[in-house]
């Protein structure tokens, strides 16, 4: 069997969790939905099963080697091991995938020692201690941090590859450098202290450089997709600058521990979702085209209005806003999977293969 034939296999495996992750999210925040066995396993499905095997499949397709395929399978697995009651199997097929994705990682960056190959191998290490922290403990605010770790250096890794089209300046690179160090030297520290706000700090750094640096500012003279690939951007880097300010400062309201997570993870994260996903999609499916449509920017949008209203909620206290915040934003995402999935069979549909990086070029 060619990998290529694997990848619509395994693609359904992340878009349900990615479901079950956001109902099971809505479970903790109060609503009466029947996934309530699996709510306790949220944080692992919406970074393990769901963001893992995307990322995975990514990498695994530029791997070029179908046995590269076995790592996102493996995490993909996860998921019918939450739903049929079998967390720690899900948990050790997790830890089974971040490890095949730290030794691709590896690969890469013994093959090829760009500056974004050190970071994305940084942060599938840091996914294969968040994993383990949890099979061991059980306790998943241990394994937070690593995976906000995991993610953060993966995106900065993504922009970093990007911005080889830029003119980046080595005191440039420099500052970038110095502000993912104080973000990596908040995690290595005791997390509750000291650690969480030179954790912040770090956060804010990074969200500055990419928001002074980062080709997002030069996407939006353009039309189209650049333009909306670059709004989810800079929303993004503002949401994470937002995040990296919450960790920093004291928890000084109600819910301050909530908003600092899913401005990281929501705001943040999903952003990075929304802005890639027309580009990402056609270089894992091996297929020529942008899966883009303006009809994505209600999606999109939609949900950082109800991370928005969740966030407000966390900071008054108020349980109804709350609610309704994390309602508005489920509802968000499934109109993004709902948009994006005739974009992307029509694009299929008259596309051809197509080399990532040549697809980078054109978009950006």
């Amino acid at each position: 069997m060619k990998s290529s034939s694997l990848v619509p296999v395994l693609i359904p495996f992340a878009m349900l969790s990615l479901v079950l992750a956001v109902l099971t999210g809505l479970v903790r925040l109060g609503w009466g939905i029947s996934v309530s066995e699996t709510a306790g396993q949220h944080g692992a499905l919406m970074v393990g099963s769901f963001l893992g095997t995307v990322i995975l499949l990514e990498r695994a397709v530029v791997f070029r080697n179908r046995r590269a395929l076995l790592a996102p399978a493996l995490n993909g697995l996860s998921l019918p091991m939450f739903l049929l009651g079998y967390p720690f199997v899900g948990l050790w097929l997790l830890v089974a995938g971040s490890m095949g994705m730290a030794l691709m990682a590896y690969l890469f960056l013994v093959r090829y020692r760009q500056a974004y190959n050190y970071l994305l191998f940084g942060g599938s290490v840091c996914l294969v201690i968040g994993h383990v922290l949890v099979l061991k403990t059980g306790f998943y605010p241990l394994a937070v941090p690593w995976w906000i770790a995991f993610l953060l250096l993966t995106i900065v890794a993504e922009r970093l590859e990007l911005s080889r089209f830029l003119p980046i300046k080595p005191w440039q690179r420099l500052l970038l450098w110095g502000a993912a160090g104080l973000f990596v030297a908040g995690i290595v520290k005791p997390f509750h202290g000291f650690g969480q706000a030179l954790m912040g700090i770090g956060m804010i750094a990074v969200a500055v450089w990419l928001i002074r640096f980062d080709m997002a500012v030069k996407s939006l003279r353009k039309a189209g997709q650049p333009r909306y690939s670059g709004t989810m951007l800079l929303l993004g880097y503002g949401w994470l600058m937002l995040s990296g300010l919450l960790f920093a400062l004291p928890p000084v309201f109600p819910f301050a521990y909530d908003a600092s997570l899913h401005t990281f993870f929501a705001g943040f994260v999903f952003s990075m979702i929304f802005a890639h996903a027309p580009i990402i999609l056609p270089g894992v499916l091996g297929r020529q085209g942008l899966f883009y449509h303006p009809i994505l920017y209600v999606g999109s949008i939609g949900q950082l209005l109800g991370l928005l209203v969740r966030v407000l909620g966390d900071w008054q206290g108020n349980i109804g806003w709350r609610m309704t915040g994390g309602l508005m934003q489920g509802v968000a995402v499934g109109v993004f999977l709902i948009c994006m999935l005739p974009i992307a069979l029509r694009s299929m549909a008259k596309g051809n293969s197509i080399n990532k990086s040549a697809l980078l070029k054109q978009v950006f």
